[in-house]
């Protein structure tokens, strides 16, 4: 326990976390501090576009064949994570059907920033992990929001609710959770990174590179401030039934560990797909949700994957994945 404290602690004063948490104090406060919205747009594109172009340059040491293993238990564990969240949150915490296939759906995908987190926590104790990573992140986001919904959907047919609403409709879905703007972007960086030469990407290396991390800090700020944002819209409720905010990423990081030494990822390996398995979506899997399942409350699904997954899992779910990797490895 004496170790899960201590790299805690060192996670804590990494100026990411220390940025959240100045987000998180400027709400708290009242500040008049803001982000303007064209400045938003801007940095997430930055930094999207980073870890993709990072991602494809990796990508070119590695065959397909290598990453399969690693691609196929990324899709079962976003899938499981799908169904865990769902029968958790609608069996024991008792939300409806609808409220808890809009939460599963951001429980079965994954998150960016946390991802971005856990790779920076590596870097700087230096420790190794597979190059095609960032390929795995892609893998997670989309799949369980799709099937959230089709499973919404075969609940709404029963219960006579269908809608004619063309934004609801799985075509209009599908390409919200495969092509929205984190995904395409990723997805972007990744084919250029791949196939773009050395002296081209020399040439875009102090936007797409250099300024990465004092971008994410700002961006972290921003999150900070949302995430608190988001909580304060599910105050009218007991923080009680949000318990499964905390319980879903422990339960999705610990499983990860496990498979990831099971296909044989290294223990840097094993502590990412943790991270993905144990964090929630909040910029694919709301956008779909919101267009797919309206009768949902996004104070609900927003203020537990943002205003409460993703804090914990920066400042004490990356401390506690790590731990575990460092047992099992």
């Amino acid at each position: 326990m004496g170790q899960i404290v201590e790299i805690a602690y060192a996670n804590l004063l990494s100026p990411m976390i220390l940025f959240f948490l100045l987000g998180i104090v400027a709400v708290l406060v009242n500040s008049d501090l803001k982000v303007p919205s064209a400045f938003y747009t801007g940095y997430t594109m930055i930094i999207l576009f980073t870890i993709g172009i990072k991602g494809g340059v990796e990508l070119r040491s590695v065959s397909f064949l290598d990453m399969l293993p690693t691609i196929i238990a990324a899709l079962i564990l976003s899938v499981a994570m799908l169904f865990i969240a769902y029968f958790l949150v609608a069996k024991i915490f008792k939300f409806t059907v609808i409220e808890s296939w809009a939460v599963a759906a951001h429980y079965g995908s994954v998150s960016a920033v946390t991802f971005i987190a856990g790779l920076a926590f590596l870097d700087k104790i230096g420790v190794y992990y597979e190059a095609y990573m960032s390929a795995i992140l892609v893998v997670m986001e989309g799949p369980a929001i799709i099937l959230a919904i089709i499973f919404y959907k075969m609940y709404s047919q029963k219960q006579g609710k269908a809608t004619d609403n063309p934004n609801a409709s799985l075509k209009h879905v599908m390409k919200e959770a495969f092509f929205g703007k984190s995904i395409f972007l990723l997805l972007g960086g990744i084919f250029i990174g791949f196939v773009a030469h050395a002296e081209g990407l020399l040439k875009i290396k102090p936007l797409f590179g250099d300024l990465f991390y004092g971008l994410l800090c700002i961006f972290l700020l921003h999150m900070g401030m949302i995430a608190t944002q988001s909580i304060k819209k599910i105050e009218k409720l007991k923080l009680s039934s949000f318990l499964f905010a905390f319980i879903l990423p422990v339960i999705g990081g610990t499983i990860g560990i496990f498979v990831g030494d099971i296909i044989g990822l290294s223990m840097g390996g094993a502590f990412i797909l943790a991270v993905l398995t144990g964090s929630a979506s909040y910029i694919a899997a709301p956008a779909a949700v919101e267009q797919a399942i309206p009768e949902a409350n996004s104070g609900i699904y927003l203020g537990s994957s943002l205003g409460l997954t993703l804090p914990f899992n920066l400042v004490i779910g990356i401390p506690y994945y790590y731990w575990i990797a460092t047992l099992l490895y």
